[in-house]
């Protein structure tokens, strides 16, 4: 018995066509992140002062909980989706679409319940839009290239950050444009990928969807795939520590430094432009160095410890060149980690089924799962401590390490897929 039929693209992507992509990952970015680590901390504050501490958490989980849900959904769709648009195209503009209508409903809330409602239906589009962008690169980028993309795409999620978080300092007294200006160029840039990008509707012959693919869209057998399945606990794991230190942070200067919600805005987005060549610097140097020298896990133990440091020295900020250091360290653990990560979840992609975008989704529910628990471990951990933002940072940092060395599990000897037993037939690869 013959084992199933892989594909894996040959063909390199040009460097225009790239930069094209690259460039409308970052505006996706733009929208997608900096709210979490800035915006919505702001917004929260404005509408309940007194319960920020509470709010805060229950608005980044609720969202995180229904892209959980919502995001492998999507995947399985554009695995079958047979519309001449494109089957990945068709549910990345979709996203860009609710993304733009849901941040700028965030900036008009008059209250948390539609503050949420709104963020949620952003949210997930935006998951839609980040999870078809990387199984365009699943089903069209050879492996030659996927370690220097996936720092490109790496460093530009630490580069947008930034920029979202100075454009929603410019505009923290108008809470619409804080939100839906980052949005709106998030969609414009988007347009014009998804205009140009090269895809095709899914084949005639792909078996239409059940309630059992559904279920399958949230699951996938750690036996048949062990180092797909460490390296979506790695993730996860890393995930997680990130979900703590974005959640408290503009509270934790505002605490520990005594700073105004303006000033605090102008902190975050100067310590982001010097941490930011730091970041490039560990996504592109990781991500090119990893494929010439045939190696992914060193980075990412290497990765978890140097982020866990970083997380330390914000963790017990006494001063702003402290937390300028201290950001500098963690984005340059979190830039080393994302271009790896994104190879080595390619690497061990299950890809001998057909079904880039189901797995993809499954990939994606790692860091979904954590963004969902994580607001609320984080306010449990809060609460434990008495209040302390800084044992927040401490256990954050001990779950960066953990991550980092839980790829060590991961086997290079193993194939994608393992020995299936069949009854009355030897066992085949």
């Amino acid at each position: 018995m013959t084992s199933a039929s892989v594909f894996v693209p040959t063909v390199p992507m040009k460097k225009g066509y790239l930069t094209v992509l690259v460039v409308a990952y970052l505006a996706l970015y733009l929208a997608w992140i900096a709210p979490v680590g800035f915006s919505m901390a702001v917004r929260v504050e404005a509408l309940d002062p007194d319960g920020k501490d509470a709010i805060l958490p229950i608005v980044l989980g609720v969202s995180g909980v229904i892209s959980l849900i919502g995001g492998p959904i999507f995947g399985i769709l554009s695995d079958r989706t047979r519309w001449r648009f494109g089957k990945r195209r068709t549910w990345m503009l979709l996203g860009m679409l609710a993304g733009l209508i849901g941040s700028s409903l965030v900036g008009a809330a008059p209250n948390i319940t539609l503050l949420i409602t709104a963020w949620s239906f952003a949210y997930l589009g935006y998951t839609v839009t980040g999870a078809m962008f990387l199984t365009h690169l699943s089903d069209r980028l050879p492996p030659a290239q996927q370690g220097k993309v996936a720092g490109f795409t790496g460093a530009v999620t630490q580069l947008a950050p930034v920029i979202g978080v100075a454009i929603a300092g410019a505009f923290v007294d108008s809470p619409i444009v804080m939100f839906a200006a980052p949005a709106a160029v998030a969609f414009v840039i988007g347009l014009v990928f998804v205009f140009m990008m090269k895809d095709e509707p899914a084949p005639t012959d792909v078996p239409h969807i059940n309630a059992a693919q559904f279920f399958r869209g949230y699951w996938f057998s750690p036996r048949r795939h062990p180092n797909f399945a460490w390296v979506w606990l790695s993730r996860g794991l890393m995930f997680l520590a990130l979900s703590f230190m974005q959640v408290y942070q503009v509270y934790l200067l505002a605490d520990r430094l005594d700073l105004e919600t303006a000033t605090i805005a102008g902190i975050v987005s100067t310590v982001g432009l010097v941490s930011i060549l730091f970041a490039i610097l560990g996504s592109i140097a990781s991500g090119t160095l990893s494929d010439k020298l045939g190696v992914r896990k060193p980075f990412i133990i290497g990765a978890g410890f140097v982020l866990g440091t970083g997380l330390v020295l914000i963790g017990t900020v006494s001063s702003i060149p402290q937390f300028y250091i201290g950001s500098a360290v963690a984005t340059l653990g979190i830039g080393i980690f994302s271009a790896v990560d994104q190879a080595i979840g390619l690497d061990t992609l299950p890809n001998d089924q057909g079904e880039n975008g189901r797995f993809i989704g499954i990939f994606n529910l790692s860091n979904q799962i954590a963004q969902a628990i994580g607001p609320f471990i984080v306010a449990a951990v809060l609460v434990a401590a008495g209040g302390s933002y800084t044992t927040v940072y401490i256990v954050a940092a001990v779950i960066a390490v953990i991550a980092g060395c839980t790829i060590l599990f991961v086997d290079p000897a193993r194939p994608r897929t393992v020995t299936i037993r069949i009854p009355s037939q030897k066992a085949v690869r």
